[in-house]
């Protein structure tokens, strides 16, 4: 399939679509603050549902820090009602050092009712989206 180029100002998104998955990739800089956030998580929850897509897979490729706890519950109200939480959804932070923080966003939005898991590798991620406990 040919790639889906999305271009912003603060960051890039390319959407892969192979039912039952859609594949988002996102590449930029350092502003990942609650308005980049939101705006690309809702950039590619039209994209999730223009496509039909059950399975999600976001590989995170941003230079920039986790939102703060206040941002992060500023988010999910942002997202609330998207889309977002009718798919499973598979996020794969590459930074090492932002999977703590990382583990606390996939934890409030598991009590939000979205089945997400967050990976360190893209294989792991695929594995789960496939086969793993729903």
């Amino acid at each position: 399939m040919i790639p889906k180029i999305v271009e912003a100002a603060s960051y890039s998104l390319e959407f892969r679509y192979e039912a039952p998955r859609l594949r988002a990739c996102i590449v930029g800089g350092r502003d990942t603050g609650l308005a980049v956030s939101s705006a690309y998580w809702l950039r590619i929850a039209e994209e999730l549902r223009a496509t039909g897509a059950a399975e999600l897979l976001v590989i995170d490729g941003l230079q920039g820090e986790v939102m703060t706890d206040a941002d992060l519950e500023r988010f999910f109200v942002l997202i609330d009602g998207s889309g977002l939480e009718r798919a499973r959804i598979a996020y794969v932070e590459a930074r090492m050092d932002q999977m703590p923080r990382i583990e606390y966003a996939e934890l409030m939005a598991r009590e939000r009712g979205y089945t997400i898991r967050m990976f360190a590798n893209e294989a792991d991620a695929s594995i789960w989206l496939r086969h793993g406990m729903r």
